[in-house]
């Protein structure tokens, strides 16, 4: 039989527990047949919401059947646009010149030593060891420069202290990335950006997430694999949005994003990172002469670091006067490296006008770019309506005297003030008004078809005469517009759009339609 269970996973552990009650858990009560459509128990009116739901449900064999209703016009698909606040804002008020993207943020990287275990878990599951962090750094990227920090396990609860640190950049990142004209809407996440990180760091750091002072406010992903996870500072209400940089790129490595990417100004250290373990990072660590060329031995590949290679390190040791600060200098240059491919992509975005930190994935960022590329000589203020040959409106006083009064209504019913609105005299007036002028919002002549009302200039007021505008019925309804429906999108209207239909015979292409005919073939 079906029963329910509950996952919990705090990036170390799961658990599975059986859930005998999912109402008192959940709080919703859940359909019978489909057994995936909720209600809210707290609902006054669920059972008869559920009835009506459930025999639906019932008559189509428990599948959720979904409909499809069309809007009344097409709108066009422009993620680039409608996906970013702040784009949208600027777009259309024609500031789109003042567009710029999130370009001050925070990289990470944490090191790692294993412990080895040797566990087993039944007949054929062996865990040979587990991952223990021991060193943290980040590099933030602010309008007055660039500048790293680093913690390790020889300072107590040295991820917390991390994160505090992090939380306290974010501030001055936050209003690095704010912009002067504070009604212009953004989103304030600050990025803290890591490298393979989605797998790896963040489920490391993932039980110091959640504390006395921040929360976990939205995790996309799933226990193993954090596509995004947005921290927020119970105090400051600073957010910090934790996202993997390969979620902008293809995956590779490392090496590879700072070379293709970045354009290999910078190179990643080198540092015996296999050779410490549990067991002797303490000692080893603390040793003032360089590391031995065998602890550069990679088992696991089965190869040794060249002559070379290791005469290089040997130089770069030198300057070093511990092993550890040797840890912390290649742990900082890992998150200091990630700079400049991160800088590129970014830049490259903002050519179609999209803001990269912004995005979720790499396939959304590259979706807004093909329909950035396809609005690119759009304008906002451009006249892209076909012009109407409906029959135009001429109103007359009945049709008029109906909206007075409903505009009298209206305003009544919304405690407006209406001893101002317009009056069955200003006929003359909004009949020459609604002939000559056309809808403000969608540049459209009034016609039967499209039949005028006004729109309140300010919504606090009531419908005078100084505080309207012609416009068309259904953009006062949606308040979207209409102008931009036409731009990409097309459609056929049935009884009305004419569709021809050709056959080929003697050597000529013919039309059914009577006027239609194409020859010289």
């Amino acid at each position: 039989r079906d029963f329910n269970v509950l996952l919990i996973n705090n990036g170390v552990n799961a658990h599975i527990l059986y859930v005998s009650d999912v109402q008192a858990l959940t709080g919703y009560r859940y359909c019978d047949i489909c057994k995936l459509q909720a209600f809210k128990t707290s609902n006054p009116n669920i059972n008869r919401d559920m009835k009506r739901y459930m025999e639906k449900c019932k008559k189509n064999n428990g599948k959720i059947v979904k409909k499809v209703i069309l809007e009344k016009f097409a709108r066009p698909f422009v993620p680039h646009i409608l996906n970013n606040i702040t784009y949208r804002y600027l777009f259309v008020n024609d500031r789109e010149s003042e567009f710029k993207p999130t370009e001050y943020y925070i990289t990470y990287d944490i090191e790692t030593f294993e412990k080895y275990i040797q566990q087993n878990y039944g007949e054929n599951s062996t865990v040979i060891s587990y991952l223990i962090p021991y060193c943290i750094a980040s590099t933030v990227k602010n309008k007055s420069g660039i500048h790293s920090f680093c913690y390790d396990i020889r300072q107590a609860d040295f991820l917390d202290q991390w994160l505090d640190q992090v939380f306290e950049e974010a501030k001055q990142i936050k209003k690095d990335n704010k912009y002067d004209d504070e009604s212009i809407p953004q989103h304030f996440e600050v990025p803290v950006i890591g490298f393979n990180s989605a797998k790896f760091d963040v489920s490391l750091v993932f039980k110091n997430l959640k504390s006395k002072n921040w929360r976990i406010v939205k995790h996309v992903g799933s226990g193993t694999v954090a596509k995004q996870i947005i921290v927020r500072h119970k105090d400051t209400h600073i957010q910090l949005r934790f996202v993997d940089a390969l979620i902008y790129c293809t995956k590779m490595t490392l090496k590879k994003f700072v070379r293709d990417i970045g354009g290999g100004t910078m190179t990643k250290g080198r540092f015996p990172y296999e050779y410490i373990n549990i067991n002797n990072y303490a000692t080893e660590l603390d040793k003032s002469e360089p590391f031995p060329r065998d602890a550069f031995d990679n088992k696991l590949k089965n190869k040794s670091i060249s002559e070379a290679k290791y005469q290089d390190y040997l130089v770069e040791a030198a300057k070093f006067t511990t092993r550890w600060d040797q840890a912390r200098s290649y742990n900082i240059q890992d998150t200091r490296i990630m700079i400049e491919p991160i800088h590129n992509l970014i830049k490259m975005m903002l050519k179609y006008k999209i803001d990269m930190l912004a995005m979720f994935s790499m396939s959304q960022c590259a979706n807004a770019i093909k329909y950035s590329s396809a609005y690119d000589d759009f304008k906002m203020n451009g006249d892209y309506n076909i012009e109407d040959t409906d029959k135009p409106i001429n109103i007359t006083m009945p049709y008029w005297t109906a909206k007075v009064d409903s505009y009298i209504e209206q305003d009544q019913k919304k405690n407006r003030d209406s001893s101002k609105n317009v009056t069955i005299d200003d006929y003359e007036y909004f009949k020459e008004l609604f002939e000559k002028q056309r809808c403000y919002i969608c540049n459209c002549k009034f016609t039967w078809k499209n039949r005028p009302t006004l729109d309140r200039i300010n919504n606090e007021l009531g419908h005078s005469k100084d505080n309207v505008l012609p416009c068309y019925l259904y953009c006062n309804k949606k308040d979207i517009t209409g102008g931009l429906s036409n731009v990409l999108h097309r459609y056929n209207v049935a009884g009305e759009t004419r569709i021809n239909h050709l056959e080929y015979m003697d050597k000529k292409v013919n039309c059914r339609q009577p006027t239609c005919s194409i020859s010289g073939l």
